[in-house]
């Protein structure tokens, strides 16, 4: 899954001397080499090969298989990394994103979501033709008779267990058992286990919300045993439990895994933010907080912008905005100033109050040695947000130096 394309004058934050060029001529170059503009997302490489490894590691450990939602990045030289590193399938969200990942060589798909559209379907079953192992979802009886269709072609189902408050998922057991049931019966379709998310349940690092979290496992667990007892699942093929967002897959591992032991299945997790996990939401719940034999996530993605106003003493604007970064899960974190290439530390003070589409508000104190023209780093909050405003991320040593460049395919 590589690939070279060519560098736009409408890429953001490339040198302007290199417009025109492969994106493979970024590799070498220094982002604090004063050709770049502002703003610019970089993204650490050690990070993120941090991340891939210590992921790799806990899903050894608590033997979990994992399927990273890839609609965190469509990035197809991250998949490529988390594949590399064991990843038993990609996830995503739609047919759309399935057919991109597909034709860049993904063969074991996961659409976490109902496939309903009727080209989308068909689509899949043609691409199960040609090698595409494809899993969708799946939580009534029509979304079920539209996958359905006459010809050549299979897609796997997973019963998906929902909860009051949620997002799709049959409301009661009684009715899991009854697509399940319907599903072994149809010919394009095989059923493969059940599926859950438990993310929805979460809002907030607090004791209600990882109880509802919990709970909702809790039930998604049973349903799984049930279909199990009543011998639904297919013999030959161990069946599949799934769900773990990048909040609390360690929550779907204490609980889902033992019962996905008991029956013979696999438990297979669907985290994407982990690869280059982030500085505000998910670095709060922090997954691996009970887990003190792994060494934390790292953030992988930093925002650098340039200050282009101090209007009052206790406000400095920045040219880095909504269309540049995440905010739906939280505003931008001040890391550090530079001076060329030296960090240094942002003051704990210092915070962003508004974000605009294009400048965000940070609030400094009046003594603040800040000016016209410096250069401030953020940490980003929700990392999926923020690749989607981004064709091509620079990923950078230590020192600053690409060393490869993310390219994304929304």
């Amino acid at each position: 899954m590589t690939m070279t394309e060519q560098l736009r004058s409408s890429s953001k934050a490339i040198p302007t001397d290199l417009v025109g060029a492969a994106t493979d001529a970024l590799i070498g170059r220094n982002v604090f080499d004063g050709t770049f503009l502002s703003p610019l997302i970089i993204a650490r490489a050690t990070a993120i090969e941090h991340n891939l490894a210590t992921m790799r590691e806990f899903c050894l450990a608590n033997r979990v298989e994992l399927a990273p939602h890839g609609k965190t990045t469509m990035a197809p030289s991250l998949i490529s990394r988390q594949i590399a590193h064991g990843a038993w399938g990609i996830t995503i969200a739609n047919a759309v994103q399935a057919r991109t990942l597909f034709d860049f060589g993904v063969q074991r798909l996961l659409i976490a979501n109902q496939l309903v559209n009727e080209p989308a379907i068909d689509w899949a079953l043609e691409a199960s033709t040609r090698g595409l192992d494809l899993y969708c979802f799946v939580d009534s009886q029509a979304g079920l008779s539209l996958l359905n269709r006459n010809g050549a072609g299979q897609v796997s189902v997973l019963v998906e267990i929902g909860d009051r408050g949620g997002r799709g998922g049959v409301r009661n057991i009684d009715k899991a058992i009854a697509l399940a049931e319907e599903a072994r019966a149809l010919k394009t379709v095989r059923f493969a286990g059940a599926a859950g998310y438990e993310g929805v349940f979460l809002s907030a690092q607090d004791h209600a919300d990882r109880r509802h979290v919990q709970d909702y496992l809790r039930l998604l667990a049973h349903a799984f045993e049930r279909i199990a007892t009543l011998g639904l699942y297919d013999p030959d093929t161990p069946p599949i439990l799934t769900a773990g967002g990048s909040a609390c897959f360690d929550d779907v591992v204490d609980i889902c895994g033992p019962i996905a032991d008991a029956h013979h299945g696999e438990l297979v997790l669907r985290s994407g933010c982990y690869v280059t996990h982030d500085s505000g939401f998910y670095n709060e719940i922090s997954p691996l907080r009970d887990h003190a034999e792994l060494a934390p996530f790292r953030p992988a993605l930093e925002a650098i912008a340039q200050v282009i106003s101090r209007p009052e003493p206790t406000l400095a604007l920045l040219d880095l905005g909504k269309r540049d970064v995440s905010f739906d899960q939280g505003l931008p974190v001040p890391l550090w100033r530079y001076e060329q290439t030296r960090r240094i530390p942002a003051p704990d003070s210092w915070r962003v109050s508004n974000l605009m589409d294009q400048h965000a508000y940070l609030t400094v104190e009046a003594s603040d040695a800040l000016a016209v023209g410096d250069f401030i780093s953020f940490g980003i909050s929700h990392p999926c947000t923020t690749f989607d405003k981004w064709k091509h991320i620079p990923e950078v040593d230590d020192n600053g130096t690409v060393v490869a460049v993310i390219s994304t395919e929304f």
